[in-house]
Parts: C-alpha cells; structure tokens; sequence
C-alpha cells in the first residue's frame, strides 16, 4: 500500500539487520504490560450502563439504561452517543466492527420476541428471516456479516444457529453462532443448552463446514483463525476457561487455568492475533476478577493496573482488540462495577479509522510522551529492523517506511489523517509506531484495508 509519495532519504532510515522475517514478539519483545483505566462515561440520563462490543479503534457499544428503556449506543473518541435511529425498547448493541456498524438485538412494543438488527451510520437494517421468526444477532465481522440463533420453522427446540449476509439467511443447524472473523470462520455451540463447542468454515461452495469439538462452547475466534476460546467440558459443577489451537489441521484444547471446578468458574470470552486471551472467573471463596492469559500464563488485571490506578479492581474482561486495549468492568473503592477501556501504558497504535481505502483516514498512538514526535511506519510483511539511534531497539516491520508523523497531546495521543488510496482495498498491511526521542516502539497492528 502507498500512503504517500516517499521522500529522498526515507529508505534509509531504518538499517536492515536481519533478512529473514520473524514475529512481531520475536522482533520487538516487550515487558509485561500494565494498563491505565479509562472509565467509559454514561449517556446523558443513564442510570446504568452495559458494555459488549470493542473494536480495533477503541469504541464500544452496549446498552444504557435511560429512565425504563434500554437504547443501544456507541463510545467513540470519549463520548458516548445513543443510537436513536434503532426504535424499540429493551434494545442493546452487542458488536462494533472496524467501520463502526453496529449489531444486536431489539425489542418492539408488544412483541415478546427480539430481533436482530445492524446499524451501518446512515440506517438500519432489520434481520427479520423470511419466517418471521425472533432473530439475535450475536456477533459480526467488517463485510457487516452477522451470526445468532433463531427459530424458523422445523428448527431445533433451542434454536438454529445462523449467518446472515446481505439479509439473507444461513442456516448453520442446530445451536448458537457466537462470532464470526473476516476469513467467515464462525465458532459457537451446538445445542444451546448442554451443548458441545462447534467451529464452521465455509467450504469454498458459498457455505460452511461444521466441526463439533469436545468443550461447552466457543465465545471468539481471532482474525487469524489460529486460535478460539471459550469453555471446555464441564467435568465437575462449573464450566472451565480453554482455549483450541489449529495444529496440523486440527484443533486441540487447552485448558486455561488450575482453578477448583467445584468452587470456581470461569470462561474466556476473547482472543486478538496475538493470542491474548481475557476472560472472567467466579467463585464462592473469592471475589469476582477478571483475566489476561498469554505465553501460558494467567495474570489477573488488577494485578496489572498502573499504580495510580490503586483501588480499582477488575470483575470482568469481556474483549481485547488487536492492540491488546482490554474491554472490561471495574470498581473503584468498592462501588458498583462500571464499563472501562484497559489501555497499555506503553505506546499503542489503534486501528485507522474507518479503516476504508479511497478515503481520509485517521491514524492514531496512545500514550506516547506528550509533546514528543511520534512516526507511524507501514510494511507489507513482519519483520525486524533497528531504530536508528535506540541500541537494541527495533520495529517488527520488514522494510518499514514512515508514512508520516504527528506530535503527541498533552493526553499522549498523536493523530494523523492520511488519505489512503482505493487500490490498497484487500491489502493486508502492518501498522507501528516509533517515538525517537525515547527509543520507544508500539505494538505491531496487523490491519486489513476494506
């Protein structure tokens, strides 16, 4: 992808030090990460307020709770706006892609059963089957596909699990489709109640392939489809966190945590490209946390918050976008846990926004050092070049070009707006971010450009 026209002497300024392509964690291994808390703030006349979907951009979208009604809504660049153009009531968002459409459920005034719908910014689009039966979306991937269950005719007694594309519907068999990444690899449960973990993948003739694995069922599949999470068998009273790993073609559990099953239960709700894993634990001997899992290891995030951020703790983790930002729920000095953004406290690079060729994009660093410069770097393969002038810091980028630059705030933020050409569309590229003046590189965010 060409985001710009490169100038003389930018291609030399990273120094090639190895040839060959290594992973981004190979390439520019960091520290344990700890989070600053980010409480999400409530619409104007919310009493209470639900969080579910995260994209790569940080926003969020979930349901608040104004006077009787429940209204979807969406957090973007630190405010929180209500959905006004999905009617009903007791309606919620459950999923936020890359270019900020919105899925889930919605109620109408005397009708007793939901249906699905998807917001795209200029309308929506209401996901009634042609049987009329109730729908709810579950999750959704940026082609606006979005997967559920319903109840059309001659469906299982708990339900169907489906696809819809375009306001036509899949019928996946028995079950519950819980989320769906862009390659339309699906994974969920068959039978919604006592079921068993099933993945679906599309089979190359405009429909999908179902696998049935030993576990409850599966939450979220990462963009790679290396790896979905969610619960393993229930072998005692309570279901237990694991996570299935494609091996040779195969899929093979692991089961996450050593934790009593009699007492304690737990699940893993999310998983980004890097195989960060965040999910809840619950227990009738101990208070209710929420997780990060990674490199084998289960860490709980209160554990990993700033020290500034002392008297928070961290009850649930409900999802972690591509540059390890944390969806979750915390109290502050023993109140009522409340929705909060987890952000790395080292400098992170976001997904662009909206993330579309042919357009003005917005590119944009968390937590850089205010007033300092901040370069963000494109590459089409992963990678390791040094930064020139930081010894032993280096981009996890092959053939990195600076793109441009941006100075950060005085909240650590560096935005650049870019226009991105359309014949980048279907380009899968590698994002970073690099502060010279403190040798500080971000995250490497692999993104595919729509």
């Amino acid at each position: 992808m060409t985001m710009k026209k490169k100038s003389r002497g930018e291609c030399n300024l990273f120094i090639l030090i190895s040839a060959g392509a290594v992973s981004c964690c190979a390439a520019g291994a960091l520290a344990q990460v700890e989070y600053r808390v980010e409480p999400i703030p409530f619409p104007d006349g919310a009493r209470a307020l639900g969080a579910v979907g995260l994209n790569n951009s940080n926003e969020v979208t979930g349901g608040a709770l104004i006077d009787t009604q429940v209204h979807p809504y969406l957090y973007s660049d630190g405010q929180p706006t209500i959905l006004d153009q999905v009617p009903g009531i007791n309606t919620s968002g459950l999923a936020v892609s890359d270019a900020s459409h919105v899925s889930g459920w919605m109620y109408e005034w005397g009708v007793i059963w939901p249906t699905a719908f998807l917001w795209d910014g200029s309308g929506n689009h209401f996901l009634t089957d042609p049987d009329d039966s109730y729908t709810y979306g579950q999750g959704m991937n940026d082609s606006d596909q979005v997967v559920g269950f319903y109840y059309p005719p001659n469906a299982h007694p708990n339900g169907d699990a489906f696809v819809c594309t375009d306001g036509e519907y899949y019928n996946l068999g028995s079950g519950q489709a819980e989320d769906i990444n862009n390659d339309g690899i699906i994974v969920g449960q068959i039978n919604r109640y006592f079921g068993a973990t099933a993945v679906w993948e599309p089979n190359g003739n405009g429909g999908w392939d179902r696998t049935v694995l030993d576990g409850l069922l599966a939450t979220s599949v990462n963009e790679s489809g290396t790896m979905f999470v969610g619960a393993g068998p229930i072998e005692s009273y309570f279901e237990q966190a694991a996570c299935w790993n494609r091996t040779d073609g195969e899929w093979v559990r692991t089961d996450i945590g050593d934790w009593d099953p009699q007492v304690t239960a737990s699940i893993a709700h999310d998983v980004n490209d890097s195989e960060q894993v965040v999910g809840d634990f619950q227990s009738f001997e101990d208070p209710d946390r929420g997780w990060l899992y990674e490199n084998g290891q289960v860490t709980w995030l209160t554990d990993l918050l700033a020290p500034q951020y002392a008297g928070w703790e961290i009850t649930r983790a409900i999802q972690i976008n591509e540059s390890g930002v944390v969806l979750a729920e915390g109290s502050l000095d023993g109140e009522l846990p409340r929705p909060v953004l987890l952000v790395p406290t080292r400098l992170t690079v976001l997904g662009p926004r909206p993330g579309l060729a042919g357009e003005v994009n917005e590119f944009i660093t968390t937590s850089a050092t205010s007033g300092n410069r901040v370069h963000f770097v494109y590459g089409m393969a992963e990678g390791s070049r040094q930064v020139p002038g930081c010894s032993g810091v280096y981009v996890g980028i092959q053939s990195p070009m600076i793109f441009g630059s941006a100075v950060a705030d005085m909240n650590g933020e560096a935005r650049l707006s870019m226009y991105v050409p359309g014949a980048a569309a279907g380009r899968t590229v590698y994002l970073q971010a690099v502060e010279p003046a403190t040798c500080t590189v971000s995250n490497v965010l692999r993104y595919e450009i729509r």
